[in-house]
């Protein structure tokens, strides 16, 4: 807070830059100040930094100089540069040391969740996160996401770069679903946000985290670069959201989803009139897939696959001996009708439905028994699944229902017992 005084900053919050918080019966704090605006004061631009960290863990102390007191840090300079030009500010910015991120993004959650109600979100413009910006030197470039969710956010941000020799990679929207930064209770209220970093170069959540490590002359460079990029838009009329949002952040399932698919399992080829199965060989299968969301709770899911598939049957003239393996190509399109649970950055899902396979080749490792192949099979089919973000990972099953070769040789069928399938979703 002393730093924030120096500054020129004045509390956001009925004269105090401390603003609580409550999550799971345990109390917490946000630290806000604000930059005043001119004509368009009651616009708001947010930029925010966490200082929480890991603490003390098993008797080690995690200093969390990277994660996140370069963005703390950042955050006190791009605030002295700003409140330096106050009077050329037309919108207001406000400056925010988020508490409790570790633990959930309770700090940046609970202030959007404050400022919608204290100033409608609708008249937040923006929102940027700063975590982890002390390795600029090793990493070589600072990365913006989120450049879609501003209107002709990419070259607006490159603009600015240009002013400041620093190399920025912008990127269209968050994309990651294993990691989530400040920007994300901003974000599922339709702010458009930057999440802004250095990367993961540093040592991510170790104890080897020092201030020994940092690159204070690129921290300093990224801090002018951002006090840069908030001035700008804090006096630009005409700056405006586009409406876009990532997927990450939408908090219902878009109507329909399209995705690439790719699938490992086993087949064995099953005689019921002998009562046999054989054993199966690992199959593949890589494809499209597009799904329609019916409400809030059903889909309907249909995928077009390229499938090799393989399994061992007894040899012919060595029924004990070495068994001889049988493959196909094919072009297979399982269609389902799914039930799931969840919103677009998380959901399960179960379906059934069924399957048709064009194979269009076959090869029979040893002697071909002349039995015909069938170019058309089909059966029954099922998937449970999970989606986060982008990435989904589901287990297929397939039941052949028709004959695998044709005329009176042999009423086999392919057994497909199932497929470890993962994909992404666009």
């Amino acid at each position: 807070m002393a730093r924030y005084k120096e500054c020129g900053l004045k509390p956001f919050s009925n004269g105090d830059f401390v603003i609580p918080f409550s999550r799971n019966g345990k109390e917490y704090a946000n630290v806000v100040g604000i930059i005043e605006g001119t004509s368009l004061k009651d616009e708001y631009i947010v930029l925010g930094a966490h200082y929480d960290h890991l603490g003390v863990k098993r008797g080690e102390i995690y200093p969390g100089a990277d994660d996140n007191a370069s963005g703390s840090a950042a955050l006190i300079e791009i605030a002295r540069e700003l409140c330096a030009q106050r009077g050329q500010l037309e919108r207001s910015v406000i400056i925010a040391a988020f508490d409790a991120e570790e633990i959930g993004l309770f700090g940046s959650n609970a202030l959007a969740e404050y400022l919608d109600t204290v100033v409608g979100i609708e008249n937040v413009k923006l929102m940027v996160s700063v975590d982890m910006v002390g390795w600029y030197r090793q990493s070589g470039k600072l990365y913006m996401e989120g450049s879609s969710t501003i209107s002709d956010g990419a070259r607006l941000l490159k603009e600015v770069a240009g002013r400041h020799d620093i190399n920025i990679q912008t990127k269209d929207f968050e994309t990651s679903v294993f990691t989530a930064t400040d920007t994300q209770g901003f974000a599922q209220k339709r702010v458009p946000t930057l999440a802004v970093t250095t990367g993961l170069k540093s040592p991510y959540h170790k104890p080897g985290d020092k201030p020994e490590l940092i690159d204070y002359q690129g921290l300093d460079k990224v801090s002018g670069y951002l006090a840069d990029v908030a001035a700008t838009v804090a006096t630009d009329p005409q700056f405006a959201a586009s409406g876009k949002i990532a997927r990450k952040h939408q908090p219902n399932l878009p109507p329909f989803e399209g995705g690439i698919i790719a699938g490992m399992g086993g087949a064995n080829m099953r005689f019921p009139d002998a009562k046999m199965s054989t054993d199966s060989d690992r199959s593949f299968n890589a494809g499209l897939m597009a799904r329609f969301n019916l409400g809030k709770s059903a889909a309907f899911q249909v995928s077009a696959v390229y499938d090799w598939t393989r399994s061992y049957f007894p040899s012919l003239e060595q029924p004990l001996g070495k068994a001889q393996k049988y493959s196909q190509q094919g072009i297979t399109v399982p269609a389902y009708m799914m039930m799931h649970a969840g919103d677009a950055s998380q959901s399960v899902y179960l379906g059934v439905g069924g399957y048709y396979t064009y194979a269009f080749d076959h090869k029979f490792s040893k002697s071909d028994p002349m039995w015909n192949v069938n170019p058309h099979q089909g059966g029954m089919a099922a998937i449970i699944g999970v989606q986060t973000g982008s990435l989904l990972m589901q287990w297929d099953f397939r039941w052949q229902l028709s004959k695998l070769f044709g005329g009176q040789n042999s009423n086999a069928r392919l057994n497909y017992g199932s497929y470890i399938t993962i994909g992404w979703v666009f």
